[in-house]
Formats: C-alpha cells, structure tokens, sequence
C-alpha cells in the first residue's frame, strides 16, 4: 500500500507551506476568544483564524517595540 504524504500547503495561503500549531490553554481564556469571534466578522467564528491573527499582532507589537 502506498504511504499518503501529508499536504504541507493549504489553499487559504496561497500555497505557502504551512505547519500546525496546537495551543493548550484555560478554559476561561477559551471561553472569552468564543464571545470575542461570534461578534467579529473577520474570524467568522474561527477560533484558529482567531489564534493565527493574534500572535501576528503580538509578533508586530513586539518587534515595533524592540526596534
């Protein structure tokens, strides 16, 4: 039987490899990114979008003030 190779790009990046991160955290922090996404219409209710947003947002925050 032939081995299955992982798909390594996602469409929604534009074929930009991609890797799977997976964040362990309180439930209390869970429950406020859940009120946080059902009124906001970018992330759709997208908990991952969500996450993967926020760190670009701390990434930026970060290195503007380290500059």
């Amino acid at each position: 039987m032939q081995k299955t190779i992982k798909k390594k790009t996602n469409r929604y990046f534009n074929d930009v490899p991609t890797t799977r991160l997976i964040v362990t955290c309180e439930q209390s922090v869970i429950d406020m990114v859940d009120i946080h996404i059902r009124a906001d219409r970018v992330t759709r209710g997208n908990r991952a979008e969500f996450v993967r947003q926020a760190i670009i947002e701390k990434l930026k925050n970060e290195n503007s003030t380290n500059s």
